[in-house]
Protein backbone atom coordinates (compact mmCIF):
# COMPACT_ATOMS: atom_id res chain seq x y z
CA UNK A 1 0.00 0.00 0.00
CA UNK A 2 1.06 3.58 -0.86
CA UNK A 3 1.62 6.40 1.58
CA UNK A 4 -1.30 7.80 0.03
CA UNK A 5 -3.43 4.81 -0.07
CA UNK A 6 -2.40 4.62 3.28
CA UNK A 7 -3.44 8.31 4.66
CA UNK A 8 -6.72 7.58 2.43
CA UNK A 9 -7.66 4.62 4.37
CA UNK A 10 -6.34 6.07 7.32
CA UNK A 11 -9.18 8.68 6.74
CA UNK A 12 -11.90 7.04 5.79
CA UNK A 13 -12.00 4.58 8.82
CA UNK A 14 -11.58 7.96 10.77
CA UNK A 15 -14.62 9.53 9.49
CA UNK A 16 -16.28 5.82 9.73
CA UNK A 17 -15.73 6.19 13.48
CA UNK A 18 -16.51 9.59 13.96
CA UNK A 19 -20.36 9.00 12.64
CA UNK A 20 -20.46 5.80 14.62
CA UNK A 21 -19.20 7.87 17.71
CA UNK A 22 -22.25 10.71 17.15
CA UNK A 23 -24.70 8.17 16.24
CA UNK A 24 -23.85 6.69 19.66
CA UNK A 25 -23.75 10.11 21.14
CA UNK A 26 -27.38 10.47 19.75
CA UNK A 27 -28.19 7.44 20.46
CA UNK A 28 -27.29 8.07 24.41
CA UNK A 29 -29.07 10.97 24.28
CA UNK A 30 -32.20 10.48 23.03
CA UNK A 31 -32.40 7.33 25.94
CA UNK A 32 -31.44 9.76 28.66
CA UNK A 33 -34.39 11.90 27.33
CA UNK A 34 -36.74 9.21 27.16
CA UNK A 35 -35.87 7.82 30.79
CA UNK A 36 -36.63 11.54 31.50
CA UNK A 37 -39.90 11.72 30.64
CA UNK A 38 -40.97 8.12 31.69
CA UNK A 39 -39.53 9.17 35.28
CA UNK A 40 -41.85 12.54 34.99
CA UNK A 41 -44.74 10.43 33.89
CA UNK A 42 -47.28 11.25 36.77
CA UNK A 43 -48.53 7.88 38.40
CA UNK A 44 -51.82 8.68 37.80
CA UNK A 45 -52.07 6.96 34.46
CA UNK A 46 -54.33 9.57 33.13
CA UNK A 47 -51.96 12.34 32.40
CA UNK A 48 -49.32 12.49 29.52
CA UNK A 49 -45.83 13.97 28.94
CA UNK A 50 -45.10 15.85 26.37
CA UNK A 51 -41.68 17.36 25.28
CA UNK A 52 -41.41 19.90 22.63
CA UNK A 53 -38.18 21.19 20.99
CA UNK A 54 -37.64 24.62 21.26
CA UNK A 55 -36.42 26.67 19.56
CA UNK A 56 -37.40 24.35 16.46
CA UNK A 57 -34.80 23.28 13.60
CA UNK A 58 -37.01 24.91 10.76
CA UNK A 59 -38.45 22.06 8.54
CA UNK A 60 -37.71 19.38 10.93
CA UNK A 61 -39.56 20.72 14.44
CA UNK A 62 -38.63 17.58 17.40
CA UNK A 63 -41.62 16.48 19.40
CA UNK A 64 -41.05 13.69 22.08
CA UNK A 65 -44.03 12.01 23.96
CA UNK A 66 -45.22 9.41 26.81
CA UNK A 67 -48.22 7.82 28.08
CA UNK A 68 -49.06 4.63 30.03
CA UNK A 69 -50.85 1.98 28.44
CA UNK A 70 -52.77 -0.91 29.67
CA UNK A 71 -51.66 -3.65 26.66
CA UNK A 72 -48.52 -5.51 26.62
CA UNK A 73 -45.60 -4.34 23.97
CA UNK A 74 -46.14 -7.13 21.75
CA UNK A 75 -50.24 -5.80 21.45
CA UNK A 76 -48.75 -2.70 20.42
CA UNK A 77 -46.32 -3.31 18.06
CA UNK A 78 -48.47 -6.15 16.28
CA UNK A 79 -51.19 -2.74 15.88
CA UNK A 80 -48.12 -0.65 14.57
CA UNK A 81 -46.96 -3.44 12.26
CA UNK A 82 -50.25 -3.89 11.31
CA UNK A 83 -51.25 -2.07 8.03
CA UNK A 84 -55.26 -3.62 7.99
CA UNK A 85 -55.48 -2.00 11.31
CA UNK A 86 -54.57 1.60 10.55
CA UNK A 87 -58.46 2.55 9.56
CA UNK A 88 -59.57 1.12 13.33
CA UNK A 89 -56.22 2.99 14.79
CA UNK A 90 -56.99 6.48 12.60
CA UNK A 91 -60.60 6.43 10.89
CA UNK A 92 -59.50 9.31 8.90
CA UNK A 93 -57.06 7.52 7.34
CA UNK A 94 -58.57 6.10 3.82
CA UNK A 95 -55.88 4.20 2.72
CA UNK A 96 -53.25 2.03 3.54
CA UNK A 97 -52.13 -0.03 0.89
CA UNK A 98 -48.85 -2.13 1.72
CA UNK A 99 -47.15 -1.71 -1.66
CA UNK A 100 -44.24 -4.74 -1.48
CA UNK A 101 -42.29 -6.31 1.72
CA UNK A 102 -41.07 -9.83 0.28
CA UNK A 103 -37.31 -10.05 1.43
CA UNK A 104 -37.39 -6.29 1.88
CA UNK A 105 -38.57 -3.58 4.34
CA UNK A 106 -42.71 -3.11 3.95
CA UNK A 107 -43.91 0.25 2.36
CA UNK A 108 -47.43 1.66 2.66
CA UNK A 109 -48.77 4.17 0.75
CA UNK A 110 -51.71 6.27 2.91
CA UNK A 111 -54.28 9.00 2.64
CA UNK A 112 -55.56 10.97 4.76
CA UNK A 113 -59.05 12.33 5.04
CA UNK A 114 -59.80 15.15 7.61
CA UNK A 115 -62.52 18.15 7.41
CA UNK A 116 -60.89 20.78 4.45
CA UNK A 117 -58.23 18.46 2.95
CA UNK A 118 -56.60 15.15 2.25
CA UNK A 119 -52.72 14.18 2.92
CA UNK A 120 -51.10 10.92 1.66
CA UNK A 121 -47.71 9.42 1.10
CA UNK A 122 -45.58 6.75 1.55
CA UNK A 123 -43.66 4.96 4.66
CA UNK A 124 -41.28 2.19 5.21
CA UNK A 125 -42.14 0.32 8.49
CA UNK A 126 -39.15 -0.69 10.76
CA UNK A 127 -39.63 -3.11 13.02
CA UNK A 128 -36.98 -2.93 15.87
CA UNK A 129 -36.77 -5.06 19.00
CA UNK A 130 -38.14 -2.49 21.48
CA UNK A 131 -40.83 -0.66 19.06
CA UNK A 132 -41.44 0.55 15.14
CA UNK A 133 -40.12 3.15 13.10
CA UNK A 134 -42.35 4.79 10.40
CA UNK A 135 -40.32 6.53 7.94
CA UNK A 136 -41.85 9.01 5.59
CA UNK A 137 -40.27 8.91 2.22
CA UNK A 138 -42.27 11.00 0.19
CA UNK A 139 -45.56 13.01 0.05
CA UNK A 140 -47.17 15.03 2.97
CA UNK A 141 -44.96 15.69 6.06
CA UNK A 142 -42.08 14.09 4.10
CA UNK A 143 -38.91 14.03 5.11
CA UNK A 144 -39.62 12.65 8.55
CA UNK A 145 -39.95 9.82 11.13
CA UNK A 146 -41.93 8.55 14.20
CA UNK A 147 -40.12 6.45 16.22
CA UNK A 148 -42.51 4.81 18.69
CA UNK A 149 -40.71 2.66 21.47
CA UNK A 150 -42.19 0.34 24.05
CA UNK A 151 -41.35 -0.18 27.41
CA UNK A 152 -42.86 -2.76 29.66
CA UNK A 153 -43.97 -1.30 33.28
CA UNK A 154 -42.79 -3.18 36.23
CA UNK A 155 -46.75 -2.93 37.59
CA UNK A 156 -47.82 -4.39 34.40
CA UNK A 157 -48.90 -2.60 31.07
CA UNK A 158 -46.19 -0.57 28.90
CA UNK A 159 -45.22 2.57 28.49
CA UNK A 160 -45.08 3.82 24.74
CA UNK A 161 -42.97 6.83 23.74
CA UNK A 162 -42.92 8.49 20.21
CA UNK A 163 -40.33 10.54 19.17
CA UNK A 164 -42.05 12.61 15.68
CA UNK A 165 -40.23 14.74 13.61
CA UNK A 166 -41.72 16.04 10.50
CA UNK A 167 -41.88 18.31 7.66
CA UNK A 168 -45.11 19.91 8.38
CA UNK A 169 -45.05 22.76 6.28
CA UNK A 170 -45.20 19.92 3.38
CA UNK A 171 -48.76 19.35 3.79
CA UNK A 172 -52.19 21.15 2.88
CA UNK A 173 -53.19 25.19 2.86
CA UNK A 174 -54.56 25.46 6.30
CA UNK A 175 -51.64 24.28 8.21
CA UNK A 176 -48.81 26.59 5.88
CA UNK A 177 -51.59 29.31 6.62
CA UNK A 178 -51.44 28.56 10.49
CA UNK A 179 -47.57 27.86 10.39
CA UNK A 180 -47.27 31.67 8.99
CA UNK A 181 -48.61 33.07 11.65
CA UNK A 182 -46.32 31.96 14.36
CA UNK A 183 -42.56 31.40 14.55
CA UNK A 184 -43.68 28.11 16.60
CA UNK A 185 -46.17 27.15 14.24
CA UNK A 186 -44.31 24.06 12.92
CA UNK A 187 -43.81 22.71 16.69
CA UNK A 188 -46.84 23.48 17.48
CA UNK A 189 -48.50 21.76 14.85
CA UNK A 190 -46.45 18.76 14.87
CA UNK A 191 -47.16 18.35 19.22
CA UNK A 192 -50.75 18.31 18.03
CA UNK A 193 -50.22 15.83 15.23
CA UNK A 194 -47.92 13.77 17.50
CA UNK A 195 -50.38 13.25 20.36
CA UNK A 196 -53.14 12.42 18.35
CA UNK A 197 -51.44 9.31 17.08
CA UNK A 198 -49.55 8.44 20.50
CA UNK A 199 -52.90 7.96 22.09
CA UNK A 200 -54.54 6.52 18.97
CA UNK A 201 -52.02 3.77 19.22
CA UNK A 202 -52.49 3.08 23.02
CA UNK A 203 -56.13 3.10 22.75
CA UNK A 204 -56.23 0.84 19.49
CA UNK A 205 -54.12 -1.36 21.40
CA UNK A 206 -56.49 -1.13 24.41
CA UNK A 207 -59.22 -2.30 23.08
CA UNK A 208 -57.94 -4.60 19.75
CA UNK A 209 -61.48 -6.54 19.29
CA UNK A 210 -63.07 -2.66 18.41
CA UNK A 211 -64.06 -2.67 14.72
CA UNK A 212 -63.70 1.44 15.29
CA UNK A 213 -61.37 2.58 17.36
CA UNK A 214 -61.98 3.81 20.91
CA UNK A 215 -62.23 6.98 21.32
CA UNK A 216 -63.83 9.33 23.72
CA UNK A 217 -67.68 9.87 23.25
CA UNK A 218 -68.82 11.62 26.53
CA UNK A 219 -70.47 15.23 25.96
CA UNK A 220 -67.61 17.87 26.55
CA UNK A 221 -67.89 19.55 29.11
CA UNK A 222 -65.41 21.67 31.63
CA UNK A 223 -64.42 19.20 34.60
CA UNK A 224 -64.87 20.13 37.81
CA UNK A 225 -61.43 20.68 38.91
CA UNK A 226 -58.62 22.18 37.19
CA UNK A 227 -55.90 20.06 35.73
CA UNK A 228 -53.45 18.75 35.67
CA UNK A 229 -51.55 19.37 38.85
CA UNK A 230 -48.20 21.16 37.25
CA UNK A 231 -45.95 20.12 40.40
CA UNK A 232 -44.02 17.30 37.57
CA UNK A 233 -43.55 20.77 35.75
CA UNK A 234 -41.69 22.34 38.01
CA UNK A 235 -39.74 19.51 39.98
CA UNK A 236 -36.13 19.98 40.02
CA UNK A 237 -36.24 17.37 38.05
CA UNK A 238 -37.42 18.09 35.10
CA UNK A 239 -35.03 20.88 34.95
CA UNK A 240 -32.60 18.58 31.86
CA UNK A 241 -35.84 18.34 30.09
CA UNK A 242 -36.83 22.20 30.27
CA UNK A 243 -33.49 23.39 28.52
CA UNK A 244 -34.55 21.32 25.69
CA UNK A 245 -37.36 23.07 25.03
CA UNK A 246 -41.31 23.23 26.21
CA UNK A 247 -42.67 20.22 28.56
CA UNK A 248 -45.88 19.91 29.11
CA UNK A 249 -48.78 17.54 30.23
CA UNK A 250 -52.14 16.64 29.32
CA UNK A 251 -54.81 15.07 31.50
CA UNK A 252 -57.48 13.27 30.71
CA UNK A 253 -60.95 13.05 32.76
CA UNK A 254 -62.37 9.77 33.40
CA UNK A 255 -64.24 9.55 29.92
CA UNK A 256 -60.91 10.22 28.45
CA UNK A 257 -61.92 13.50 27.78
CA UNK A 258 -59.89 16.03 27.72
CA UNK A 259 -58.74 17.40 31.56
CA UNK A 260 -56.45 20.14 31.17
CA UNK A 261 -53.11 20.97 30.07
CA UNK A 262 -50.11 22.63 31.11
CA UNK A 263 -46.82 24.06 29.28
CA UNK A 264 -43.61 25.08 31.64
CA UNK A 265 -41.13 28.06 30.26
CA UNK A 266 -37.68 29.11 32.13
CA UNK A 267 -37.63 32.66 32.32
CA UNK A 268 -34.10 34.30 33.59
CA UNK A 269 -35.05 36.19 36.31
CA UNK A 270 -36.45 35.85 39.97
CA UNK A 271 -39.81 33.55 40.86
CA UNK A 272 -41.48 36.84 42.29
CA UNK A 273 -40.70 39.24 39.48
CA UNK A 274 -42.09 36.49 37.31
CA UNK A 275 -45.71 35.95 39.11
CA UNK A 276 -46.26 39.45 39.83
CA UNK A 277 -45.73 40.04 35.59
CA UNK A 278 -47.57 37.38 34.73
CA UNK A 279 -50.58 38.34 37.63
CA UNK A 280 -51.46 41.28 34.94
CA UNK A 281 -53.10 40.15 31.94
CA UNK A 282 -51.11 42.51 29.80
CA UNK A 283 -48.76 39.68 29.56
CA UNK A 284 -51.51 37.62 27.34
CA UNK A 285 -50.69 40.04 24.27
CA UNK A 286 -47.83 37.81 23.82
CA UNK A 287 -50.08 35.13 23.07
CA UNK A 288 -50.49 34.09 19.11
CA UNK A 289 -53.86 35.73 17.54
CA UNK A 290 -54.26 37.91 20.53
CA UNK A 291 -54.63 40.58 18.60
CA UNK A 292 -56.27 43.25 21.43
CA UNK A 293 -56.03 42.61 25.40
CA UNK A 294 -57.81 45.02 27.27
CA UNK A 295 -57.12 44.54 31.06
CA UNK A 296 -60.00 45.79 33.32
CA UNK A 297 -60.56 45.43 37.24
CA UNK A 298 -62.44 42.88 38.97
CA UNK A 299 -62.79 41.93 42.29
CA UNK A 300 -60.84 39.04 42.77
CA UNK A 301 -58.11 40.93 40.40
CA UNK A 302 -57.61 42.50 36.98
CA UNK A 303 -59.56 40.40 34.28
CA UNK A 304 -59.20 41.55 30.50
CA UNK A 305 -61.30 41.83 27.10
CA UNK A 306 -59.42 39.84 24.53
CA UNK A 307 -60.01 40.07 20.87
CA UNK A 308 -58.59 37.68 18.63
CA UNK A 309 -57.21 37.95 15.05
CA UNK A 310 -56.92 34.26 14.28
CA UNK A 311 -58.47 32.64 11.02
CA UNK A 312 -61.62 30.51 11.09
CA UNK A 313 -61.91 30.54 14.23
CA UNK A 314 -63.91 32.91 17.21
CA UNK A 315 -61.93 33.19 20.79
CA UNK A 316 -62.88 36.39 21.43
CA UNK A 317 -64.21 36.12 25.59
CA UNK A 318 -63.55 38.06 28.70
CA UNK A 319 -61.42 36.87 31.21
CA UNK A 320 -62.56 36.97 34.82
CA UNK A 321 -59.88 36.83 38.00
CA UNK A 322 -60.49 33.41 40.21
CA UNK A 323 -59.90 34.62 43.63
CA UNK A 324 -56.95 32.43 45.69
CA UNK A 325 -53.41 32.16 45.67
CA UNK A 326 -52.32 31.05 42.25
CA UNK A 327 -52.92 33.58 38.99
CA UNK A 328 -56.18 32.08 37.38
CA UNK A 329 -59.10 33.36 35.19
CA UNK A 330 -62.34 31.77 33.48
CA UNK A 331 -64.16 33.08 30.45
CA UNK A 332 -66.93 34.56 31.99
CA UNK A 333 -68.55 36.05 27.96
CA UNK A 334 -67.87 34.58 25.00
CA UNK A 335 -67.87 31.64 22.72
CA UNK A 336 -65.61 29.52 25.23
CA UNK A 337 -67.41 30.27 27.92
CA UNK A 338 -66.19 28.05 30.82
CA UNK A 339 -62.56 28.28 29.26
CA UNK A 340 -59.82 28.48 32.42
CA UNK A 341 -56.05 30.05 32.05
CA UNK A 342 -53.82 30.02 35.21
CA UNK A 343 -49.77 30.64 35.85
CA UNK A 344 -47.88 28.42 38.68
CA UNK A 345 -44.59 29.90 38.91
CA UNK A 346 -41.42 28.32 41.30
CA UNK A 347 -37.75 29.05 41.27
CA UNK A 348 -35.82 27.33 39.41
CA UNK A 349 -31.63 27.03 39.81
CA UNK A 350 -29.48 29.73 39.19
CA UNK A 351 -32.03 32.64 40.10
CA UNK A 352 -34.26 31.90 37.25
CA UNK A 353 -37.92 31.02 37.45
CA UNK A 354 -40.21 28.15 36.20
CA UNK A 355 -43.60 29.61 34.92
CA UNK A 356 -46.19 26.37 34.36
CA UNK A 357 -49.39 27.71 32.10
CA UNK A 358 -52.08 25.70 32.28
CA UNK A 359 -54.97 25.70 29.79
CA UNK A 360 -58.53 24.39 29.55
CA UNK A 361 -59.23 25.86 25.89
CA UNK A 362 -62.73 24.83 24.94
CA UNK A 363 -61.14 24.57 21.11
CA UNK A 364 -65.04 22.84 20.20
CA UNK A 365 -66.66 26.42 20.69
CA UNK A 366 -64.74 28.50 18.55
CA UNK A 367 -66.57 28.02 15.51
CA UNK A 368 -67.40 25.24 12.69
CA UNK A 369 -63.83 24.61 12.57
CA UNK A 370 -62.87 23.58 15.67
CA UNK A 371 -66.03 21.56 16.31
CA UNK A 372 -65.90 19.98 12.66
CA UNK A 373 -61.70 18.70 14.16
CA UNK A 374 -63.10 17.28 17.18
CA UNK A 375 -65.76 15.56 15.88
CA UNK A 376 -63.87 13.95 12.99
CA UNK A 377 -60.89 13.66 15.23
CA UNK A 378 -62.00 13.63 19.28
CA UNK A 379 -58.34 13.23 20.28
CA UNK A 380 -57.21 16.55 18.51
CA UNK A 381 -59.67 18.12 21.76
CA UNK A 382 -56.06 17.03 23.50
CA UNK A 383 -53.86 17.44 20.12
CA UNK A 384 -55.04 21.10 19.80
CA UNK A 385 -55.00 22.60 23.46
CA UNK A 386 -51.52 20.74 24.13
CA UNK A 387 -50.25 23.14 20.44
CA UNK A 388 -52.16 26.56 22.13
CA UNK A 389 -50.86 26.17 25.47
CA UNK A 390 -46.97 25.08 23.90
CA UNK A 391 -47.51 28.76 21.33
CA UNK A 392 -48.78 30.54 24.37
CA UNK A 393 -46.07 29.86 26.63
CA UNK A 394 -43.22 30.18 24.04
CA UNK A 395 -44.51 33.60 22.88
CA UNK A 396 -44.48 34.63 26.91
CA UNK A 397 -41.02 33.42 27.32
CA UNK A 398 -39.79 35.23 24.32
CA UNK A 399 -41.78 38.35 25.70
CA UNK A 400 -40.13 37.84 28.92
CA UNK A 401 -36.23 37.36 26.91
CA UNK A 402 -37.08 40.89 24.92
CA UNK A 403 -38.30 42.82 27.87
CA UNK A 404 -35.96 45.66 29.71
Amino acid sequence: MTRAAGRGAWLVAALVALVFARAARADDDDARVAAALIAALPADRATDVVLVDEPAVPDAPRVRAATRVGAAPAAIKDVLLDPARYHALIPALIRSDLHWARGQVPVVAWELEVPLFNLSGRMALVNRPDGVTFQLLDGDFAPGRLIFTVAPNPDGGTTLLLDAQLDVKRSSWLLRRIIKRSPVGEPAVLAAAAYVALRAVALHAEHPTDRFARRPGAPIAPPPAWAPDPAPLLADAAVPLRARGILALVARAPTDRLAGVAAAITVAAPAPAVAARLRDPAVWRAFPGWAKVRVEPGPAGPGAVMEDDLPLVDCDATWTAVAGAEARWIATVGATHGARLGWTVAPAPGGAAVAALSLYPRIETTGSVGRKFVAAEPLLEHGLALALAFADAAGVKAAFGTSH
